[in-house]
């Protein structure tokens, strides 16, 4: 076979091995540089103000992703509140290659803990099926989020489906969220029912150093409290839970305004959220 020939049949191939080659060595490099931040991260601060806390981490996903998963992962926010979320397991997954999406799972037991207006230690536990929500950054901060949650389950209701989605509203200075659910049902014995929940936050260019990651959510919440902003809340289709009013933060730093439940009856607006 002439040289010109085995380099027509070869080639190619010699060329599928070198990009292979290239693939895994950029995804053991990305991998590991990733995994030993990871690690340095735990019981540290991610962004301003908010800490991670998880038992065991793992870095996953060759070739063409980074799957990282966890165990007893917690999230805290700073503050007289001591706001924390916590899950039994949770997981991250993102594109090897230029993606600025992230999408996010989370399963087992999820707990909400915080502190009300009074001081007093409250949480709030449920077990879902499932949760899955997909981030999109652009510009170097969060363009779009998106969190659909099946088979919720807790002490007070249960829901075949809660949806939340949030984006950037391109007619005016303002975050604009819809959340839904689908046959929420109390424990109480009542009739199931659809609510449908369209949140504006206002003034959202002041948000901006939060939704980048570069600022503590307390000086975001000051910055965008000095610009005017206010929480909109309006409930359609709220088929008796009517939520719908308006929330501002006062010099104090306290909650004004309708207080939807179940913020309305926990000393909410008698202490201040910083």
């Amino acid at each position: 076979m002439k040289f010109s020939n085995r380099l027509f049949l070869y080639g190619p191939f010699g060329l599928v091995v070198a990009l292979g080659l290239a693939v895994a060595i950029h995804w053991w490099i990305e991998a590991g540089a990733w995994g030993a931040r990871i690690a340095a991260l735990n019981n540290r601060e991610i962004a301003p103000g908010i800490t991670l806390h998880y038992k065991t981490s793992k870095v996953g996903g060759f070739p063409f992703r980074y799957d990282t998963t966890f165990t007893g992962f917690r999230l805290s926010l700073a503050g007289p509140r001591a706001l924390s979320w916590s899950a039994a397991e949770f997981a991250m997954h993102r594109l090897s290659y230029g993606s600025s999406k992230y999408v996010f799972e989370a399963g087992g037991k999820q707990t909400l803990s915080w502190k009300d207006g009074d001081g007093a230690s409250r949480q709030f536990s449920f077990l879902p099926g499932s949760i899955r929500a997909d981030a999109i950054i652009a510009e170097g901060r969060l363009a779009r989020f998106d969190m659909v949650l099946v088979a919720f389950d807790s002490a007070s209701a249960t829901a075949a489906r809660i949806e939340t989605h949030l984006r950037h509203d391109p007619l005016a200075d303002a975050l604009q969220a819809v959340t839904f659910a689908q046959a929420l049902t109390t424990k109480t014995g009542a009739k199931p029912t659809d609510p449908h929940i369209t949140i504006s936050v206002t003034a959202a260019r002041a948000l901006n150093g939060l939704l980048s990651g570069q600022q503590d959510w307390r000086a975001a919440a000051e910055h965008w409290r000095k610009a005017g902003g206010e929480i909109r809340l309006i409930s359609p289709n709220a088929e008796g839970i009517d939520v719908s009013g308006t929330i501002k933060l006062d010099p104090s730093h306290r909650l004004t305004g309708v207080l939807p439940p179940p913020f309305a009856d926990t000393g909410a607006k008698r202490a201040p959220l910083y």
